[in-house]
């Protein structure tokens, strides 16, 4: 074995892994277009989780309320602004931004699909596509074949704005306008009520019969907010934006992480990290992990003298 093998070997035992996350993020309607502060409208960016770095990719040329990555890294949305026909299925482009339409959703009978979509997911294990319609407040099947929209069943949930989510075993979660139930949040800006009976909780959705069934009760979270956004990471860390679709400056956008078995929400990047008006997320899958070397000065001296007697052995046998 020469040097440069036993280099290799030895660190790659001594290493550790690092890797990077990135989060797409797209703003909607909703955000005021008279304030200078505000971002421009239908623009896809991509997020550093590692950071909190935020860049712009560019416009999309529609308002996608909802987007998730497929299997093959393929990034899908949804149009559906302000509730109104058609709703419409988008390839959004990780280079440019721009969204090319894919086919315009239907209820299978030729109308309209029963939208307005707050959020969508893959389940990385069926291959389905499914999203959460706010004209019934149920999980749909959505086939990107076809275009048709096939609401499952009653979820009972009865709350708008709800964040949904396959995590890498393909159960579907839900959190339905989280502070929109605990009776804190007044009405929002164009004086829809925000009610419900769900608020600040965790549920899992049943992707046959859309049935929800109560996990837990959220923690540390903004009660004045909503999460409207949510993904899994690959390594199944639940990744949400709390706020976003608010239609003023007030509203906090932020990236938070939820766990889903204590229901904790903790803040992964602040609001004065991400831009306003987010009303889709989605998170890109971890690239490769990179090798980091882990060793203290004992470990390099262990090394530097292994490296030294192998190379003394080798000029000894040179010279021999």
């Amino acid at each position: 074995m020469n040097v440069r093998s036993i280099t290799a070997l030895v660190l790659f035992a001594m290493a550790g892994t690092v890797s990077a996350q990135t989060v797409y993020l797209a703003t909607g309607t909703g955000i005021d277009q008279n304030s200078p502060a505000e971002p421009p409208q239908e623009t896809l960016y991509s997020l550093d989780v590692a950071s909190c770095t935020v860049t712009t990719i560019g416009a999309m040329g529609d308002s996608i309320t909802a987007m998730d990555f497929d299997n093959a890294g393929n990034l899908v949305g949804i149009r559906a602004t302000d509730s109104t026909p058609p709703y419409t299925l988008y390839s959004l482009d990780l280079s440019s931004g721009a969204a090319t339409p894919i086919i315009d959703l239907t209820d299978g009978a030729g109308g309209a699909a029963p939208g307005n979509f707050p959020d969508m997911t893959f389940n990385p294990v069926s291959g389905t596509w499914y999203a959460w319609t706010e004209s019934s407040d149920d999980l749909s099947v959505v086939d990107p074949g076809t275009g048709v929209v096939t609401v499952l069943g009653d979820s009972t949930l009865g709350s708008a704005g709800s964040g949904t989510a396959a995590d890498s075993a393909g159960t579907i979660w839900s959190i339905p306008c989280s502070g929109c139930g605990d009776g804190v949040r007044g009405p929002n800006a164009n004086g829809e009520p925000r009610g419900g009976n769900a608020g600040d909780e965790i549920w899992t959705i049943d992707p046959t019969t859309g049935a929800a069934t109560f996990v837990v009760q959220l923690t540390g979270e903004d009660t004045g907010s909503t999460i409207n956004g949510m993904d899994f990471a690959s390594d199944d860390t639940l990744y949400a934006i709390e706020g976003g679709f608010c239609f003023d400056t007030n509203c906090p956008t932020r990236l938070v992480s939820v766990d889903t078995t204590t229901g904790a929400i903790t803040e992964v990047c602040p609001q004065s990290a991400l831009p306003v008006g987010i009303d889709a997320m989605a998170v890109a899958g971890l690239p490769a992990s990179v090798a980091v070397p882990l060793m203290n000065h004992w470990m390099f001296l262990a090394i530097a003298l292994l490296l030294g007697s192998v190379a003394a052995s080798q000029a000894w046998r040179r010279q021999a």
